[in-house]
């Protein structure tokens, strides 16, 4: 067990409402950790730069100690020098330039990490949730990384036998954890050959030099369409009582746009649902630069 459980979030380009916040700091609690590290990337040092539409950083720490949360400001400097004393483990939410998350990937290296800080001894078991430029993500992506490296920081390397999808149940008080764990499976039928993006991601992204691997044919992409419109259509029955089910169905839409790339109807309502999605968890500042990276045709 890790004396030490944070979870790191980057607010670079997009930052959560005081609302939202506070739910994070509740998951995060009842997940077993006990340090938030707000990560401020290129912001200065004062947190009214970072949030000026937030709780002071009083009241928001304040918040967090309640729940037995400590709560830390850093900028990359900072994050450096906390690093520098070689006591801790880091693991990605590997939810960043995925699209639907990286399930498996996330697996093989939460339960890595632990088997590593074990055995060096370490302090501190870090949650990574570092910003990749386009913030297309939701954030219901990192919870099955919250939750199954909270169990790994915890209990050791027992959670790997824990059953997520239950845990992802209870924590959205919703049946959505399966439909969550499928959408976090599909970056394998890309082929999986890169480990900091799924092929959807790039997809969409249409990053200069980027080329469809030959495996990935259109028949392929039709299949993974396919199950994202299946995924949709289940999570929208909840949508209505359910903000994480609203996430679920911006994800699915994703998915399903970056397997129909020059759909201008599916990419008309992407972008739509895309600005939905950030009123209801984030600050207006950086959701038109988010936007403007999604294709229009």
């Amino acid at each position: 067990m890790f004396e030490r459980r944070a979870y790191l979030l980057d607010v670079t380009d997009r930052v959560p409402t005081t609302r939202s916040m506070r739910e994070i700091v509740d998951i995060l609690s009842g997940c077993g950790f006990n340090e938030l590290i707000v990560y401020k990337g290129k912001f200065s040092s004062e947190w009214e730069d970072v949030a000026p539409e937030m709780e002071s950083p009083a009241k928001m720490e304040m918040y967090a100690s309640m729940q037995g949360i400590e709560m830390i400001i850093l900028d990359p400097e900072g994050w450096e020098k906390f690093l520098s004393d070689g006591k801790s483990v880091c693991v990605s939410t590997e939810s960043s330039r995925s699209l639907a998350g990286r399930i498996e990937l996330l697996r093989e290296r939460a339960e890595s990490a632990e088997a590593l800080g074990r055995a060096r001894n370490a302090l501190r078991y870090i949650v990574t949730d570092f910003s990749d430029g386009y913030s297309w993500h939701p954030f219901i992506l990192s919870l099955p990384a919250i939750i199954l490296c909270g169990n790994f920081a915890a209990g050791g390397r027992k959670a790997a036998k824990m059953d997520l999808e239950l845990e992802i149940d209870r924590i959205l008080d919703a049946p959505l954890g399966g439909l969550l764990l499928r959408l976090g499976t599909l970056y394998l039928c890309g082929g999986a050959l890169r480990d900091d993006s799924s092929e959807f991601f790039n997809i969409l992204a249409n990053d200069v030099g980027y080329s469809r691997h030959p495996g990935l044919t259109q028949t392929v992409l039709d299949d993974v369409g396919a199950v994202a419109r299946g995924v949709r259509m289940t999570a929208e029955r909840w949508a209505e009582r359910s903000d994480w089910a609203k996430e679920i169905v911006y994800i699915a839409d994703l998915l399903e746009a970056s397997c129909h790339r020059r759909d201008e109807r599916l990419l008309r309502a992407l972008r739509e649902e895309h600005s939905r999605i950030w009123k209801m968890r984030y600050l207006p500042e950086g959701r038109v630069e988010s936007l403007s990276r999604l294709p229009r045709f």
